[in-house]
């Protein structure tokens, strides 16, 4: 069977929204006169501002034309380069073209070292596990160009996208097989905002080995506001019990303030098991399930997460502390010799606040006299 090698057209572009950092904007004279000030801080655009402001900023910025087009190119953003999160992913470099967002993955063998003195033989995309996060605009028309560096074919779904049936990454249904030394291309509108991810799906043994990471589509209005965005990809496969790829020790260390508002989206990878996500410290509030918010938000301290899932977490600690975030399986996070496998610390320290600088006045250095 021969399966041709193409994709849908797109639907026409509509309001895109910013994500990660917000830079300070004013909407003046020309939008009927209002002003809007924004905050570069992480978070979306109706972050700090009531319901109907954020409406009326954008009804204001569609009479002007502004997201008439993608928001990057509506500031002169034409690219991204690939950027550390802090918390043991990166994320994905694209280039615009044509008003598109190209990606590229390169799905790759490597030695993958999961802690000090122990290494796995694993799959990558780009190199680096879990690959690098994908995160696009509500909207945004997205091209993804995988290439297959290893010995197997393989195929990449994502997971949880209202896209093309023939984009949808299914080996020999919907699309055929990217042989080794091939490459195929993807190509659709992300309109299915929130948490989800891409992975391998020719077999488990493939996502197991560390081919996958996260996809986070951004809505236009309405993200949920956080000082800190983290992310947490479970693993139980070849690699062993691994949060985003690494096992204690070696996962990354969470940073936080007392008082933060801590977003962490909490992915199950698998690819066999349940994982209970615990957080020590108080509880934390699930807004989010599978990239969609919850009409009810609940409150609780551990949570089951299953094969294929996702869920946006807001944790705002209260104390200052090395706190464990853990799977309370005991056998995936703690043995006799003590912490091992799906462990990573959140390190909060007390909130600092600056002080005001005052006219005519310069903060001496506490190290000269």
């Amino acid at each position: 069977m021969r399966f041709p090698q193409r994709s849908s057209p797109f639907l026409p572009e509509t309001a895109r929204g910013p994500r990660h950092r917000i830079y300070r904007f004013v909407v003046l004279g020309a939008v009927a006169g209002l002003t809007v000030a924004g905050v570069a801080e992480v978070g979306s655009l109706g972050r700090h501002m009531p319901a109907g402001e954020t409406v009326a900023v954008q009804q204001q910025a569609e009479a002007t034309g502004l997201l008439d087009r993608p928001l990057g190119t509506a500031f002169g953003q034409r690219s991204q380069a690939e950027t550390d999160l802090g918390d043991g992913t990166k994320l994905a470099a694209w280039e615009l073209k044509d008003g598109v967002k190209e990606f590229h993955l390169t799905a790759a063998p490597l030695t993958w070292q999961t802690e000090p003195g122990r290494t796995k033989q694993a799959l990558a995309f780009n190199g680096q596990i879990p690959g690098p996060v994908i995160r696009v605009n509500q909207n945004d028309r997205v091209r993804i160009v995988v290439k297959n560096d290893m010995p197997r074919p393989t195929a990449v779904h994502w997971h949880g996208m209202e896209l093309p049936n023939d984009q949808d990454g299914v080996p020999m249904l919907t699309q055929p097989d990217i042989e080794p030394g091939q490459t195929f291309t993807y190509q659709w509108q992300a309109v299915s905002t929130g948490t989800h991810w891409y992975h391998s799906h020719m077999d488990g043994d493939q996502e197991g080995r560390g081919l996958y990471g996260a996809l986070e589509v951004v809505p236009t209005l309405g993200d949920f506001p956080a000082e800190r965005d983290y992310r947490i990809m479970t693993g139980d496969g070849a690699l062993g019990f691994v949060f985003n790829g690494k096992s204690y020790p070696a996962s990354a260390t969470l940073a936080a303030q007392v008082g933060d508002r801590v977003h962490i989206r909490v992915i199950g990878t698998g690819p066999e098991m349940f994982h209970a996500i615990h957080i020590h410290g108080g509880y934390f509030t699930v807004v989010a399930q599978d990239g969609r918010p919850l009409a009810v938000p609940q409150q609780m301290d551990t949570l089951n997460v299953g094969v294929g899932q996702s869920f946006d977490l807001i944790w705002v600690p209260v104390r200052p502390g090395k706190w464990m975030i853990h799977c309370h399986v005991f056998s995936h996070s703690e043995v006799a010799m003590g912490m091992t496998g799906m462990v990573s610390i959140a390190n909060v320290t007390p909130r600092t606040v600056p002080l005001p600088s005052l006219p005519g006045i310069t903060q001496e250095d506490p190290t000269h006299g």
